[in-house]
């Protein structure tokens, strides 16, 4: 045995140093077994094949996705020997691997969305109907940037759009979509924040299956629109956005109004609003008409009640005026009949003794000086004494 022997801590050095310069880095693919979380930090899980296997060791801030035994993956590793003399990969990222794995992996990660309230309704805004300016997270080598630019341009001309050019998909899209997402939230001044992609397989829609890009789109400030694949693809990005559009130029339609159809709807309310006013006003002159007439015609009852009572009133004075006339002259007549020249004249007299009018013969006095007053003029005569009887007597005899 040759004396130049190493320690075993200077073969371990050795060893992975020879594997750093030999294989710095492996892509291995294998499916996960014994998988466990320590402390809440670091993460051990086997990966293994048919015929072998080889242990892992993460810390859980690299994990991106969920993961648990039986599913499917890749492991983008360092392989070294660790001090306890165990061989093992130290991995720096972890990418799903098969349908069967990516859709295990989706359902793991939505339900522990849904239990957080990620995906409730009564949280989602309302984007505004007419935007000015838009952030555009989406890669412009894909169809769908064009198809949406297109639409966008077509349906509401002028619209201010910036766009963040990022991969949407790959191992790297995850960071640079949340990057994209946070930086124009930290920048502000937007409407409306659209993420689009066209459609692809499950593998190549991953991104917008991972945590990171979902928990960015939930704590946006900016009301966002997501659209990713075709119809059929639904994807947690879209399940925490404000909006869902089916696909990217379903996303354009939603984000503004058609102008054309605007104007035309405009139009149709400016016509409907023109008949309205003028079946207003018709109905106001109608009114208007109807209050004259009615106005005329209580004018004119009120004219001609106001003729009749003057004219009955007119009569009735008339009526009264001819009473009065005949009870003042029935009045007259009995005054006239009751005026002392009246009654002198039908050949009475007014015999006065002393200037006082005498009514009996009692009241004589013999020798007195008599004025006697006619209808016409009067006769003083002095009366005498001896002839008192006998005229007292003729007198009475006549009455």
């Amino acid at each position: 045995m040759e004396s130049d022997a190493i320690t075993v801590s200077e073969f371990n050095v050795l060893l992975n140093q020879t594997l750093i310069f030999a294989y710095p880095e492996v892509v291995v693919e294998g499916e996960v077994s014994s998988f466990k979380v320590n402390q809440d930090k670091w993460i051990f899980f086997d990966l293994k094949d048919e015929q072998n296997l080889v242990g892992c060791f993460m810390t859980i801030y690299q994990l991106k996705t969920e993961l648990e035994d039986g599913m499917l993956i890749r492991v983008k590793a360092t392989p070294q020997l660790t001090k306890w003399g165990k061989f093992s990969l130290t991995v720096k990222e972890v990418e799903l691997a098969g349908e069967g794995s990516l859709k295990r992996a989706f359902e793991l990660l939505k339900s522990k969305f849904e239990k957080e309230g990620l995906f409730l309704e009564d949280r989602k805004r309302e984007l505004p109907i007419y935007p000015e300016k838009v952030g555009l997270v989406t890669s412009n080598q894909a169809a769908a940037f064009n198809d949406f630019v297109t639409i966008l341009e077509d349906r509401w001309a002028g619209l201010a759009v910036d766009h963040f050019q990022v991969q949407v998909q790959g191992p790297s899209a995850p960071e640079q979509i949340s990057s994209a997402i946070e930086y124009m939230n930290n920048l502000g001044g937007y409407d409306v924040l659209v993420i689009i992609r066209g459609g692809g397989s499950i593998e190549d829609l991953q991104a917008f299956n991972s945590e990171e890009v979902v928990r960015a789109i939930y704590a946006s400030s900016i009301p966002t629109l997501v659209a990713i694949g075709h119809e059929d693809d639904v994807t947690l990005s879209e399940l925490v956005a404000d909006l869902r559009g089916a696909t990217p130029t379903d996303a354009a339609r939603r984000l503004v109004p058609d102008k054309n159809e605007l104007l035309e709807r405009i139009s149709a309310i400016q016509a409907k609003n023109f008949n309205i006013l003028e079946n207003i006003s018709a109905k106001a002159q109608f009114t208007l008409d109807s209050f004259y007439y009615s106005i005329e015609a209580r004018v004119n009852n009120m004219r001609q009640a106001s003729v009749d009572y003057y004219m009955r009133s007119i009569n009735s004075l008339d009526r009264h005026m001819q009473a009065v006339s005949s009870t003042l002259q029935l009045q007259t007549k009995l005054l006239n009949s009751l005026d002392p020249s009246a009654i002198l004249s039908r050949g009475y007299s007014i015999t006065r003794v002393n200037g006082k009018v005498i009514k009996s013969s009692d009241e004589y006095i013999p020798g007195a000086e008599l004025m006697i007053q006619l209808h016409k003029g009067q006769i003083n005569i002095k009366a005498d004494t001896g002839e008192r009887d006998a005229k007292r007597q003729q007198t009475e005899l006549k009455f």
